[in-house]
């Protein structure tokens, strides 16, 4: 509970100063790096505080140059400051619309270029795919969560496929990750209290898509699960 409140205080007071930092800076160049340097100053700031020890594996396998689409398991709020914090590259979500809606941090979110999306109403989410599809253009990595939703146990749901779709009518290099103990730190379910702990972010085999169709859709999407499965699961991973 007192790791819980001091988060959340901290939360507080580190997310309104540096969502207004974040809208400055997006109003003067919407592009401009220094909003990923803020970005990863918050997740930075909120993994520590979470008491949170923080490895990468294989994180070799992804190019600084390059830009991907990242499709993860989703246990716990603390994945997108985790990913965040981790890996360098200017790196955009999908998030829930409700997000958007809080004063400061969600106006912030959309003038950093998030992505909003309401995965119950099909029309806005095919809108969202295409506003990814945009942020791909403009140079980030889009991360995205094909359980849609946080797992309340350690076994994965089943993927959806917009990732995927997203992935063929972009080109863009797949690239899964495990997220490992987030779901011991602070799971689905239990809001009142995290637990100090290591987290692995673990890195699998980048799949291309250049060249594919849509028909290749479900083999892309059972290519990445497995790995994600195996780097979760299995000693050693893909």
């Amino acid at each position: 509970m007192v790791r819980m409140l001091l988060f959340a205080i901290v939360a507080i007071v580190v997310t309104l100063p540096l969502s207004l930092l974040t809208m400055l800076i997006a109003m003067v160049r919407s592009t401009s790096p220094w909003i990923d340097r803020v970005i990863r100053l918050w997740a930075r700031i909120l993994v520590r505080t979470a008491g949170i020890d923080l490895h990468v594996e294989n994180g070799e396998r992804i190019d600084p140059s390059r830009r991907y689409i990242f499709v993860a398991n989703h246990y716990s709020y603390l994945d997108i400051p985790c990913i965040l914090a981790a890996i360098p590259q200017p790196i955009r979500f999908m998030a829930k619309i409700s997000l958007f809606k809080v004063p400061v941090f969600g106006w912030s979110l959309s003038r950093a270029g998030f992505i909003p999306i309401d995965r119950k109403n099909r029309r806005t989410a095919v809108k969202s795919f295409d506003m990814a599809a945009n942020r791909i253009r403009k140079g980030n990595t889009i991360v995205i969560f094909p359980e849609e939703g946080r797992t309340r146990t350690r076994e994965m749901r089943p993927f959806q496929r917009g990732a995927f779709l997203l992935a063929l009518k972009s080109e863009k290099t797949i690239v899964p990750l495990a997220l490992d103990s987030t779901f011991d730190i602070w799971p689905a379910g239990d809001f009142w209290r995290i637990r100090p702990g290591r987290v692995t972010i673990r890195v699998g085999t980048p799949i291309e898509t250049a060249g594919l169709t849509v028909r290749d859709k479900e083999r892309l999407l059972n290519e990445s699960r497995a790995q994600v499965q195996a780097m979760l699961f299995s000693e050693g991973g893909p």
